[in-house]
């Protein structure tokens, strides 16, 4: 199953913020604005560690 997603952390706690900007989107656990993927569990997995070992560099 495919989930709408944050690029940058992985999360699935996204809103659509501009209707008529289909592109804007704000992801609620690390404050990014813009356009958002899709993936599944793997893809999310995958988005969430590189996110947090960048955080610990």
């Amino acid at each position: 199953m495919l989930h709408k997603i944050c690029p940058r952390c992985g999360s699935k706690r996204v809103k659509w913020i501009i209707p008529q900007n289909w592109s804007m989107w704000q992801c609620f656990d690390c404050d990014y604005t813009g356009p958002i993927i899709e993936g599944d569990e793997n893809l999310i997995k995958e988005i969430k560690e590189g996110y947090e070992a960048s955080k610990n560099d």
